[in-house]
């Protein structure tokens, strides 16, 4: 099993990469979007999809990222260190935790990622599962563990942006994610992610965090929204996904036939 995270190595080097959706959770579109040259796959097990419990649903997900040449990015249910834990365990590297409140959850969930955390024993704990069996062993599977997973936080409620100073603290906190869907709920514009209370808050979220040295994420579907989000300094981009692609595409050509009918 390939233990190196390349989207790790390339938010760190202040690189911008771009993912998509697999909401279908199908082995086939991972690897497929990997020989399309996307750097990751984003994975919500948070509003859909199997059991992130199930060890086993990992297992030809981080197979098919591996032969395409991609990254699995793993939308959890919550931080729960327990399932962190389980989740890098099955071989998944990139994970992130929705709906935070504090800086002490986040710091719980990137500790549970850790053996060594802070100047001191983190709380990843020994395993036999796919990073480790199919993987490295020993002292060299500690280390590279800790050098290659990476976990991140969405900022997406107004108590997460209210400590957002404290998270953004967090040691080894690999990025956060602007969710401008829960911040518009959150803020009183439910599905206005274009209201001005909405937008001002994500150029807080964003100016924050890059001034902590944090990357940030965010959804832009449209070449030009991408290219915005590029500018404003976002370095981890998700552009589409598969059910929306398939929507899109084979509804323009259904459209533009359907005069043979």
């Amino acid at each position: 099993m390939q233990q190196q995270n390349g989207f790790r190595a390339a938010i760190e080097n202040g690189d911008v990469v771009f993912g998509a959706r697999s909401s279908t959770f199908s082995p086939a579109v991972i690897e497929i979007y990997g020989e399309l040259g996307i750097d990751f796959v984003w994975l919500d097990f948070e509003h859909m999809g199997p059991s992130p419990w199930d060890s086993t649903v990992f297992e030809e997900l981080t197979r098919a990222a591996e032969v395409g040449g991609t990254e699995l990015f793993v939308r959890l249910p919550s931080g729960d260190p327990s399932l962190v834990r389980k989740v890098l365990d099955a071989g998944v590297r990139n994970i992130f935790v929705p709906r935070v409140d504090t800086a002490e959850e986040v710091r719980s969930a990137v500790k549970a990622t850790r053996f060594e955390y802070d100047g001191d024993a983190g709380e990843r704990g020994m395993a036999s599962g796919r990073s480790r069996t199919w993987g490295l062993g020993g002292e060299d599977y500690i280390a590279t563990e800790d050098e290659e997973v990476c976990l991140g936080a969405m900022i997406e409620k107004t108590s997460a942006v209210e400590n957002l100073d404290e998270i953004l603290s967090v040691p080894d906190l690999g990025f956060v994610f602007i969710g401008p869907s829960d911040l518009s709920v959150q803020l009183g514009h439910p599905g206005d992610k274009t209201h001005p209370d909405v937008t001002e808050t994500i150029t807080e979220i964003r100016e924050a965090a890059h001034d902590a040295g944090i990357p940030t994420g965010v959804i832009a579907s449209d070449p030009d929204a991408i290219e915005t989000a590029v500018e404003d300094g976002h370095q981890i981009i998700r552009i589409g996904g598969d059910l929306s692609s398939v929507t899109s595409v084979i509804g323009e050509r259904l459209e533009a036939v359907e005069q043979l009918r």
